[in-house]
């Protein structure tokens, strides 16, 4: 009998180890990893964007691009984190867009959205396939409505998500067609792990502009609930 207790508070201990190494690495790994790809992101476009206002100059031009807009979603595509999108109600929102309208919000001035010809895939893996396809190619996306005359404005805020480390193709495409240099330049970039990469590189590079530090890098699960890290930057990151 005495065997028997030992071995049976000796399972107990055992499973209770297991218990807690298993606890242990959901808090750790997987309540993340399901929060940021299974896990719908709803958001309040009214109450996040009712904020602060600040001011970085006059004459403010925010420029945004995101996949919303720019891509032929299925009826019951995924509003998650992993894949940069979120939903007010039944409307789609990117995690760019988003922060674009938070930033104009607060400093005013106009808003643009980057869009593209061509249509990305519904579904996140595939639009990475084909931005990893872009780059390889060096492929020239052509963009389509009006571009903005940047004449009348004195800072431009771009605000991207970061694709294969760096900006994608649209942006490119963008402040090749545009002229931004000579401007005042801040960025925002929206990033599942890699922050900037090498995006303002590339970006100054390609336009000829002198990016303003600090850049601001917004971790893709948080965007929705980043409006006062927004304010923050705008206010002292200026």
């Amino acid at each position: 009998m005495a065997k028997e207790t030992k071995k049976g508070r000796k399972l107990i201990i055992i499973i209770a180890v297991i218990i807690a190494v298993l606890a242990a690495v959901y808090f750790l790994f997987a309540k993340n990893y399901i929060k940021r790809h299974f896990s719908e992101v709803s958001v309040d476009l009214a109450a996040v964007t009712d904020v602060e206002k600040t001011d970085i100059g006059e004459n403010v031009l925010t420029v945004y691009f995101t996949r919303v807009g720019n891509s032929d979603f299925d009826d019951d595509v995924d509003a998650v984190a992993s894949a940069s999108l979120m939903k007010d109600g039944d409307t789609l929102i990117g995690n760019s867009e988003l922060a674009a309208k938070v930033i104009t919000s607060s400093v005013g001035g106009d808003i643009y959205a980057i869009t593209t010809e061509k249509k990305y895939p519904s579904t996140y893996s595939a639009t990475v396939s084909e931005a990893n396809d872009e780059l390889k190619n060096d492929e020239k996306v052509a963009l389509t409505g009006e571009l903005p005359d940047t004449e009348s404005y004195d800072t431009v805020v771009l605000v991207y998500p970061l694709w294969w480390g760096t900006i994608p193709k649209a942006v490119e495409s963008f402040v090749e067609d545009v002229d931004i240099s000579g401007k005042k330049v801040y960025v925002v970039t929206c990033h599942g792990g890699n922050g900037k990469g090498q995006g303002v590189d590339d970006l100054e590079k390609a336009s000829g502009a002198k990016v303003s530090e600090p850049v601001l890098e917004l971790y893709d699960r948080d965007t929705a609930v980043s409006a006062d890290e927004i304010i923050n930057w705008l206010k002292d990151g200026r």
